[in-house]
């Protein structure tokens, strides 16, 4: 059973430099919320299992995977991974060692085996999204830093009515979800499709009790 800890976000300057990754968005978004689990122990599986078992509670395929590799060995090794499994997938290089990826899910064995696979990467605080929708384009651009111009890769999302999307928190302990969706406009709504016996320890600055009794 997960533990879980939900807070309301609002899409700001200062919360797009918290998601990191020159993160953008092309058009709006409703609704925005960090889902962590809070159990004891492996938090990062503890974190990839929850958000695996929500979204198999979702049944929504196709899912479309991004995530970016940082080294010839790793697209390689993707490469043949993805072949073997006969995935729909496209990838582009950004730079002489970046790759972008994105991969086509249709079921539940296979995202299972995408996310045992491939979480890896953002407990690395690589760039890892999951969207309902083929909605994403990476592109390179000029940004300073410290001072100094150099290229980066600009996720960029486009929103329509129906969006829903996710982006991994820093290190792999939680995630992010983005929707215009009904069903996750509010926390309640949200919470009514989580898996099955799903505790949530706390929603906002409000922590709950095993009773259900919440205290501030």
């Amino acid at each position: 059973m997960a533990e879980i800890w939900i807070q309301e976000e609002k899409i700001t300057e200062k919360f797009l430099d918290e998601i990191g990754h020159y993160t953008n968005f092309n058009g709006s978004i409703k609704s925005v919320y960090y889902i962590g689990e809070v159990s004891q122990g492996d938090y990062v599986e503890h974190n990839k299992q929850f958000l695996q078992d929500f979204l198999i509670v979702q049944d929504k395929y196709p899912l479309y995977f991004t995530f970016i590799t940082y080294s010839e060995k790793i697209t390689d090794d993707f490469i043949v991974l993805f072949d073997k499994y006969q995935y729909d997938y496209t990838f582009t290089y950004l730079e002489e060692k970046n790759t972008f990826f994105t991969v086509k899910i249709i079921n539940p064995c296979d995202l299972k085996l995408i996310l045992d696979e491939t979480y890896w990467l953002p407990t690395q605080n690589e760039f890892y999204a999951i969207s309902y929708s083929d909605n994403l384009t990476i592109q390179l651009k000029d940004v300073i830093e410290w001072g100094s111009k150099m290229k980066r890769a600009l996720p960029i999302f486009k929103i329509d009515l129906e969006t829903t999307f996710i982006t991994i928190f820093h290190d792999g302990a939680g995630f992010y979800l983005f929707s215009n969706e009904e069903r996750y406009s509010t926390v309640e709504r949200l919470c009514s499709n989580f898996p099955k016996e799903t505790e949530i320890s706390q929603k906002n600055d409000t922590l709950v009790s095993k009773s259900g009794i919440t205290e501030e």
